[in-house]
């Protein structure tokens, strides 16, 4: 049974039509579009015209001319980046953008041209507006993101950014390479001023196409200049669109079949398209969760993203994954960094990359199915068996737990926090945790945090959360501990007088009242609990702040070590 899921890459199959589009277009038409009056040249100039007025019709464009043909996204992405920006310009991305967007900022930061601000996602690909809203500089004068990710197909809420950047007023680009034909595009609707997008994904057509629309409101320059069918007598590029933008002889048959792609979606319907590849997501997130072993990235929510699912087999390089994918089950998915580094980056996998599968409107469930099983038997082979509780341990009140992802620790970027869901809910338990236990527990919130071997533990009702961790294998022997916690205070809770009263916490503000407000400025920290570390630690020195009068270090670093260590207590440290 051969299975493709790579349609993040490129979509396979295309409809029928597609293939005949493309071959008919070979077969008949022995001319470029624009250059000849004879009908044949006609007739292959009509086929692209109307490629073109039916994505203009799909992406809600009033005028199709604003709509420039290109190889692929990148292309596309290049010509708007490098078109558009002027010396001095200041540009906002994220930091799940594909290199189509990064490397083109980054050569015209590096060549002085322009300046970059990156605003980083949060473990999951997703942006924050109050984040995206203080990037904003008087020279900002481009926003560009993506409208989903091709790591994690984290979406971005358009509406909400295109209205952050046209109040600040800058313009507004975006990368719909992974949308366009299976999400709901409207170009006009989101006030967007440049939209790139690739011709052979979910617009199903064949590769080397791709598109690029212009808003009237911007001026571009051309990336390239050359023939292009007319105002031939002029020794400059035509103003004219989509002249201006189209050098050379067009990608006649690949256009051919870019718009059968385009007119199969058009009767199809997005929302059709959107709800099979919707469901298919489900229907993988749903199965692969409960396979023992697998880590998954992203919003793990088919509302929120698109048929991109990336994941890892704990302790499995995710090229192994693939290759025994491939050679044995003939299935085909990808691997790596998927032309994102940052991406990766930023959920936590620069070293080693995930598995990425993506299927596609034509992918069937029997094709998930099989996948699933695939899995399975390899996450099996790797040594992962259920932590699900057994007949053997019926009265635990804890089960087991199953590792969900790992990121970047917010404290130590090279160390990783790892999640993980509970078997079961453990809500009940915190009032007893709290009254045996050192920890903070906020009822409203639901959680419990304490700390174990001088790792932070966060406990919600059916998850938790472990930080400070070298490796998976780490949290592991950690999250074991934790559970065998959990079970023993379970056991003696009939002995144990609950308590949803706070245990007593240094005060941060003590440490504030400790040291001159001017020192915000260097930490950052309302309470300057990171200014207060460095001067114990001997990093700043007292004369760097006029305000700072005598020798406070003994007082900080007792205030620090009663602070951190009612905080976060080191070990199983029962209070009772």
């Amino acid at each position: 049974m051969e299975v493709y899921l790579n349609n993040a890459a490129t979509s396979w199959p295309k409809p029928e039509r597609v293939y005949e589009a493309a071959d008919h277009y070979l077969r008949r038409f022995a001319s470029s579009q624009g250059r000849g009056g004879f009908r044949r040249s006609q007739e292959a100039t009509d086929i692209i015209e109307n490629c073109r007025k039916n994505l203009a019709r799909l992406f809600n464009v009033q005028d199709p001319s604003r709509l420039v043909f290109t190889k692929n996204c990148s292309e596309a992405l290049n010509q708007a980046l490098k078109g558009f920006l002027r010396p001095g310009d200041h540009v906002i991305t994220s930091s799940m953008e594909h290199n189509s967007v990064w490397r083109p900022l980054n050569i015209l930061e590096k060549k002085g041209l322009i300046s970059l601000t990156t605003v980083v996602c949060n473990e999951q690909g997703k942006i924050g507006l109050d984040d995206l809203k203080k990037a904003f500089r008087p020279e900002t004068r481009l926003l560009v993101c993506a409208h989903a990710s091709n790591v994690t197909g984290t979406l971005f809420p358009l509406a909400e950014i295109s209205h952050l950047a046209h109040s600040h007023k800058a313009y507004f680009l975006v990368d719909g390479a992974q949308t366009s034909g299976v999400y709901p595009v409207d170009i006009t609707g989101l006030n967007i001023d440049l939209f790139a997008c690739s011709g052979h994904k979910g617009l199903l057509g064949p590769q080397g196409t791709g598109a690029l629309y212009i808003s009237p409101r911007l001026e571009l320059e051309p990336l390239l200049e050359g023939g292009t069918g007319s105002s031939s007598l002029s020794y400059f590029q035509p103003e004219i669109l989509p002249d201006r933008f189209e050098t050379g002889t067009p990608n006649g048959p690949g256009l051919a079949g870019l718009g059968a792609g385009v007119k199969f979606i058009l009767g199809t319907g997005v929302d059709v398209i959107r709800v099979k590849e919707r469901h298919l997501t489900s229907m993988i997130l749903e199965r692969i969760s409960q396979v023992p072993g697998i880590i998954i990235f992203g919003p793990r929510d088919p509302d929120y993203q698109v048929a991109v699912v990336s994941f890892n087999v704990q302790n499995v390089n995710p090229e192994e994954v693939g290759t025994i994918l491939d050679e044995v089950y003939d299935i085909a998915v990808r691997v790596g960094l998927h032309c994102s580094p940052q991406a990766h980056r930023t959920i936590g996998t620069i070293d080693t990359g995930t598995v990425r599968v993506s299927p596609g409107f034509f992918t069937t469930p029997a094709d998930i199915d099989y996948f699933i099983d695939a899995i399975k038997e390899i996450a099996r082979k790797a040594g992962h068996v259920s932590r699900r509780r057994g007949k053997a341990d019926p009265d635990l009140f804890v089960a087991g737990y199953k590792i969900q992802r790992a990121a970047p620790c917010f404290a130590d970027g090279q160390k990783i926090r790892v999640t993980a869901s509970l078997i079961d809910d453990v809500e009940e338990l915190m009032p007893y945790l709290n009254a045996v236990l050192r920890g903070a527990y906020i009822p409203e919130g639901k959680t419990f945090t304490f700390s174990f071997e001088k790792r932070p533990v966060v406990l919600r009702p059916k998850q938790v959360v472990v930080g400070q961790t070298d490796s998976i294998t780490d949290a592991e022997k950690t999250l074991d501990a934790v559970i065998g916690i959990l079970n023993k205070v379970a056991a003696s809770r009939y002995d144990i007088l609950p308590s949803v009263e706070p245990q007593k916490q240094l005060n941060p503000f003590a440490l504030y009242k400790a040291l001159p407000r001017t020192n915000c400025k260097e930490c950052g920290e309302q309470t300057c609990i990171a200014f207060a570390t460095a001067v114990v630690k001997g990093g700043k020195k007292l004369e760097q702040c006029l305000h700072l009068k005598g020798d406070p270090r003994k007082e900080l670093s007792r205030l620090l070590t009663e602070y951190f260590e009612g905080l976060l207590p080191t070990g199983e440290e029962f209070i009772l």
